[in-house]
C-alpha cells in the first residue's frame, strides 16, 4: 500500500513538474511530453498495480533499472563536459536553441555567458549560430549578434552563421567558417550546461576541440530540457554522422 502511494505521489509530482514549462512559457517539446506521459504511467501503475502479475512487475523493474543506469551514465558525461571549462580559446561558438517564433530564456543565457567570456578575452572571435527565425529577426544568429553588441562586444569580432537549424548544423557550419578564415580549431562553446556533452561530442566529430562556456538554466525548466537531452544523446550515439 505504501509503495502504491509513493508511486502515485511521484506520478502527480512529475505531471506538475513537466507541465510547468508549458503553463508558464507555453513551451512544449518531447522533453516535457515524454516526462508527462511517463508521469501519467507511473500514476496509473501506482493506482492499479494490483491488476498486474508479479512477472510483469519484475520485468518492469528490470527495465526501469536499466533506464536509471543509462541516465546516470549520461549525467556523469554531462557533468564532466560542463566542468571542462574554456580558458584561452580564441574562438567562441554560440549555439542557437530552436526558439521558434519568440526568444527563449535559454538563448539569452547563452548570449550572456558568451559575453562574459568575450569581455575577459577581447582577442577572441565569436561565431553566432542559428538559422531559425524569431519574432523580430530573420535568424537566431542575427539576434545573438545584436545582443552581444549591446554587451559591448565589437561587431568586428562577431561572425554570423544563419543557415543552421540544429546543433549538428551549427557546428558543421561553424567548422566551415573556421576553415575558411584560418581560425583556431580549439573553441569554447556557449550553450546550456546540460547541452555541453552532446555539443562537445558533435564538435569532436567535426574535428574541433571544444570546451565549455556554461549558460544557466531556469530551475523549473531543467527537468524538461534534461529529459529531452537524454533522448537526444542516445539518438546521437546511434547516429554516427
Amino acid at each position: 500500500m505504501i509503495l502504491r502511494l509513493i508511486l502515485m505521489a511521484i506520478g502527480i509530482a512529475g505531471i506538475i513538474i513537466f507541465y510547468l514549462p508549458l503553463g508558464k512559457k507555453g513551451i512544449i517539446n518531447y522533453g516535457n511530453a515524454v516526462g508527462m506521459i511517463l508521469s501519467v504511467l507511473v500514476l496509473l501503475f501506482g493506482t492499479f498495480s494490483w491488476l498486474f502479475s508479479m512477472n510483469f512487475k519484475i520485468i518492469l523493474c528490470v527495465i526501469v533499472l536499466l533506464i536509471i543506469i543509462l541516465v546516470i551514465v549520461i549525467n556523469m558525461k554531462m557533468v564532466n563536459a560542463k566542468n571542462d571549462l574554456a580558458r584561452d580559446e580564441d574562438v567562441v561558438i554560440v549555439l542557437g536553441c530552436s526558439c521558434k517564433s519568440s526568444i527563449c530564456d535559454a538563448l539569452n543565457q547563452r548570449i550572456k555567458a558568451a559575453a562574459r567570456y568575450l569581455d575577459k578575452h577581447p582577442d577572441s572571435v565569436c561565431i553566432a549560430c542559428g538559422g531559425n527565425t524569431t519574432e523580430f529577426y530573420d535568424s537566431e544568429a542575427e539576434y545573438i549578434a545584436v545582443e552581444l553588441a549591446k554587451y559591448g562586444i565589437p561587431k568586428s569580432k562577431i561572425i554570423v552563421e544563419n543557415r543552421s537549424k540544429n546543433t549538428n548544423e551549427n557546428l558543421q557550419n561553424a567548422k566551415r567558417i573556421i576553415n575558411e578564415k584560418g581560425l583556431s580549431k580549439s573553441v569554447g562553446i556557449a550553450t546550456s550546461e546540460y547541452h555541453q556533452y552532446r555539443a562537445q561530442l558533435l564538435a569532436s566529430r567535426c574535428g574541433l576541440r571544444a570546451r565549455a562556456i556554461n549558460a544557466q538554466t531556469t530551475k523549473y525548466m531543467y527537468p524538461t530540457y534534461f529529459t529531452r537531452e537524454i533522448i537526444a544523446v542516445v539518438v546521437t550515439w546511434f547516429r554516427k554522422k
